[in-house]
């Protein structure tokens, strides 16, 4: 695999304003500050029984760790609240120290440009190519064209997919638009990177491809979040993980609650 791409100044340039590459870079170091927190969240729909119970959980700042839990166990819906796309039905959220409930629309949307997400199910745009699809969130950013232009081409060489550039995503293989959506949730360097199942649409090398990525990505000062159904993948890695069961976590080794 070549070398980090966000080793490049042009990429540290433009993803700073998105996120702040120097300070994502140093971001490891700064002692007692939680990045993500939650406290007894809980998630119930329509009435219905609840999905997910009781759940507390923070992630540190350089943090690397894997949520695994069966499918349906309540993954994708507990990245979705941390990632502000839905809200807890109770409990509370605080992320970059900041109490998401109370703040306005405006700064809700800042903290958000903070996080990468890797949606399961891609969300590419089949209208736009693959450059124009990872390049989005650089532009919300402001970057300039010719700085996108650049390093595009370089995230996508990185990934192994630079000669799918031009083309839209309906004529991608399931492997290919899982690495663009890959490429568009660090593009920015992201300070929280939530991936949903990364790796379930690929073989077991390029799999392993991906989480050095992540690996990497981390290095540098990305804290870490892979749901994962496959826990065996996950034991695989010297990552810490925590398992969703029944809508609680529980212990990887024990099986009871954390």
């Amino acid at each position: 695999m070549p070398g980090v791409w966000t080793g490049s100044p042009g990429v540290c340039q433009f993803a700073v304003a998105a996120s702040g590459c120097g300070a994502g870079l140093g971001i490891a170091g700064v002692a007692g500050r939680a990045l993500v927190r939650l406290e007894h969240i809980g998630k119930r729909y329509d009435g219905r029984a609840e999905l997910l119970h009781d759940i507390s959980l923070a992630l540190e700042p350089g943090d690397f760790r894997f949520l695994t839990g069966a499918s349906g166990a309540g993954k994708t819906t507990l990245l979705n609240i941390v990632s502000l796309a839905e809200q807890p039905s109770h409990g509370t959220l605080s992320l970059f120290d900041s109490d998401p409930a109370t703040l306005s629309r405006a700064a809700r949307a800042s903290l958000r440009r903070q996080i990468g997400v890797v949606f399961q199910d891609f969300r590419l745009i089949d209208e736009l190519s693959v450059h124009d699809n990872v390049a989005l969130p650089l532009r919300i950013a402001g970057a300039g064209e010719r700085e996108i232009r650049n390093h595009i081409p370089e995230l996508l060489g990185w990934l192994g997919i630079e000669d799918r550039i031009a083309v839209r995503p309906p004529v991608l293989s399931a492997g290919e638009k899982q690495r663009v959506a890959i490429a568009r949730a660090i593009v920015h360097r992201p300070e929280l990177l939530l991936a949903d199942e990364p790796t379930g649409h690929v073989d077991d090398e390029t799999a392993l491809l991906l989480v050095r990525v992540f690996e990497q990505l981390n290095a540098l000062g990305t804290t870490v979040l892979i749901a994962s159904h496959d826990t065996a993948f996950a034991e695989r890695f010297d990552h810490p993980r925590v398992h969703l069961a029944n809508g609680v976590l529980v212990d990887p080794a024990a099986g009871g609650p954390q």
